[in-house]
């Protein structure tokens, strides 16, 4: 069974490698005076709006409109790259469902407290049914797939698009993690997401507007971990999209 967590507004700059960028913030249409400055994850530059418990309040904070994003290269200069935020399309939610997570080892479905840390994990999910083909050829929509361990530190990721790597677009039907990854008696935070794209491209930097619906899954490994491969007695969160704001029915 799927349930709703939260809802979260972020947006991302991904920097190609060897690239260099200074001053990046974000500009927002309720806001357009104050620029939020983006922090360096490691993996993107990063901002993180608040976690609410419904779409309602999520577009109150963060309404449709062009979110300016002003960062500076050596190749463009400085640049505001507007990014067009539209949620409202006849009057319903552009959220995409939520994937329902299968998980199989050697063919045949296994359950996610059972996993073999010997065998390969394939992570398949339900059919991406908005998803489709980006009518400017920039970029179709996505699919990621993410797996944190219970340090809180990311272990496999599908890949992004522009990084000269393979990712998953909306076509895509698995995703196999490989047993090097896994280790015995583990736990492991593994999530799917289904993401919609509005693209656009500036001074040759393309840009896209996501919405996007993420389920996240715990996942256990069988055997016995060695000392230093055991985890902490309270695990700690890789993903803060995972906390519950929603008041049980």
């Amino acid at each position: 069974m799927v349930s709703a967590l939260n809802y979260h507004f972020f947006a991302e700059i991904f920097i190609q490698d060897n690239g260099r960028i200074k001053q990046a913030a974000l500009l927002t249409p309720n806001n357009l005076s104050e620029a939020i400055a983006f922090s360096d994850s490691g993996y993107a530059l990063e901002m993180h709006g608040g976690r609410y418990p419904d779409e309602i309040e999520l577009e109150h904070h963060y309404p449709d409109g062009n979110y300016i994003f002003r960062y500076e290269t050596p190749s463009t200069g400085l640049l505001e790259q507007p990014i067009a935020l539209v949620n409202s399309a006849a009057g319903s939610s552009r959220l995409p469902d939520a994937p329902h997570i299968i998980l199989s080892q050697n063919g045949k479905p296994i359950s996610p407290r059972q996993i073999q840390a010997d065998l390969p994990l394939t992570v398949t999910w339900s059919t991406f049914k908005q998803g489709n083909q980006d009518p400017l050829e920039i970029v179709n929509d996505l699919v990621f797939v993410i797996m944190g361990d219970c340090h809180g530190k990311r272990i496999s990721h599908s890949g992004r698009p522009f990084e000269n790597t393979p990712y998953l677009d909306y076509a895509a039907t698995e995703f196999i993690i490989p047993a090097e990854q896994l280790l015995p008696e583990n736990a492991y935070q593994l999530s799917v997401e289904h993401a919609i794209l509005d693209t656009t491209i500036t001074e040759g930097v393309p840009g896209f507007a996501t919405f996007a619906t993420t389920t996240f899954l715990d996942i256990m490994t069988l055997g016995r971990a060695t000392d230093e491969a055991a985890c902490p007695e309270i695990l700690k969160n890789f993903d803060a999209g995972q906390t519950n704001l929603r008041q049980p029915r």
